[in-house]
């Protein structure tokens, strides 16, 4: 799926999922994150030159920072760079912080953002209660069949293991609970989180104002149903503006991308 208002954004399918769901949980992302926007610090120093997550070896260090840097340091334009920034140094929940880093994820992996809108949260919403790994191993396969032009030699294990570390993953953002058998958190989305997605839907599909036909939509975790009502009252203070025609809910930001976390937290 690829689209030419996201020319921007990676159309590459890798399994660097692979690498971020083996991580011990997402302190390492937070410390990255406040080390690429502290002007005296740096993900090297943190990752190499520090090594404070004692990783053994310099491979181990190299691949998960280069990781690390792929997946949630990597911003489209200068919109999405003063979001990231703004969101990690204001007040926002733990919870909040959680959500953002399964959206950057999502914008900048196109692997992890297929399965999480295509199978996570399609069963989210189909009403389970679990989700499996041979709910992704499915996936995969049927999509390795569909899309041969892409060369994608994935062995057994490599989806085996794609799968695994991607529910790993959404265990570590409390999205799920669970060893072998996975079952869903209630993914609860605060007024403000709900604000800060519109802003990531904007910059995933930046000429579509009618957030009911963006891609992004289900990785909301607000179904279209429920979405109208809590945009309509999110509208009256000032955040956005929205127009709704009975087909198109319209959205127009009214706040900068760095100036919105300004808004929303103090």
């Amino acid at each position: 799926m690829t689209k030419s208002n996201h020319s921007t954004i990676s159309d590459n399918y890798d399994t660097t999922i692979n690498i971020i769901g083996g991580l011990k949980d997402c302190d390492v992302i937070y410390k990255a994150i406040d080390a690429y926007f502290d002007k005296d610090d740096s993900v090297r120093d943190l990752m190499s030159d520090r090594n404070e997550f004692n990783l053994r070896t310099e491979r181990s260090r190299t691949r998960i920072e280069r990781a690390i840097n792929q997946t949630f340091l990597q911003f489209i334009n200068q919109d999405h760079r003063d979001l990231i920034e703004s969101v990690f140094r204001c007040n926002a929940s733990l919870s909040e912080r959680k959500l953002i880093l399964f959206w950057q994820f999502a914008l900048n992996n196109q692997l992890f953002r297929e399965i999480s809108c295509r199978v996570f949260c399609k069963t989210y919403f189909s009403g389970r209660t679990t989700i499996s790994k041979d709910d992704i191993i499915a996936y995969l396969k049927e999509f390795l069949r569909q899309n041969k032009q892409l060369g994608l030699s994935w062995s057994e294990s490599t989806i085996n293991t794609l799968s695994t570390k991607y529910l790993n993953f959404m265990t570590k953002l409390n999205f799920l609970e669970g060893r072998r058998k996975k079952s869903f958190h209630l993914i609860k989305i605060s007024a403000e989180a709900l604000v800060l997605f519109l802003y990531f839907a904007r910059l995933y599909e930046k000429q579509n104002s009618n957030i009911l036909v963006n891609d992004l939509l289900p990785i909301s975790f607000v179904s279209p149903e429920d979405i109208k009502e809590r945009l309509k009252k999110l509208s009256l203070k000032d955040l956005f503006c929205m127009n709704f025609n009975g087909i198109a809910l319209n959205i127009d930001l009214t706040h900068s991308y760095k100036g919105i976390c300004d808004a929303l937290y103090n």
